[in-house]
């Protein structure tokens, strides 16, 4: 007997210590829907291709750099500009430089960049540009200015 209620206790005990499968389900839940907020929320840009290198500033502060990539790859950079962000008024710049630093003469035609700004979960600017002309170094900018939008 006394070890039955034992066992009944130790029972009990570990059933409150481990979460049911709906608990675990629905704690899944939870963070999916927390997850999906916060990329709901605030500045984003996200790039999906880049031949050769992206930097991205708020204000004249640098905050990313791809560093240098070939062939205009499929990539998945989700830069979250939220943080630099104060008002919503700040100026965001976008720059695309085609070739390998320093940028010294050399043989690179091609140049590309393709991202959206992305702002509370909405997109606000696509951008696909792109050159066949051997530029090398800076090959292209933008500017945005966050209270416009």
């Amino acid at each position: 007997m006394k070890n039955a209620i034992i066992l009944i206790i130790l029972s009990i005990i570990a059933s409150c210590g481990s979460p049911s499968k709906d608990q675990k389900d629905q704690s899944k839940s939870d963070e999916k829907a927390e997850a999906e907020k916060q990329s709901s929320e605030g500045y984003l840009i996200a790039i999906s291709e880049i031949d050769n290198s992206v930097s991205v500033f708020v204000e004249d502060s640098l905050i990313f750099t791809s560093g240098t990539i070939h062939s205009s790859p499929k990539v998945d950079f989700q830069i979250d500009l939220t943080q630099f962000i104060e008002n919503g008024n700040e100026k965001v710049r976008v720059e695309l430089y085609n070739g390998v630093e320093p940028y010294n003469p050399q043989h690179d035609p091609k140049w590309e960049v393709r991202y959206d700004l992305i702002i509370d979960g909405e997109i606000v600017d696509f951008v696909h540009e792109f050159g066949d002309d051997n530029a090398i170094g800076k090959v292209w900018e933008t500017t945005y200015d966050l209270s416009e939008w």
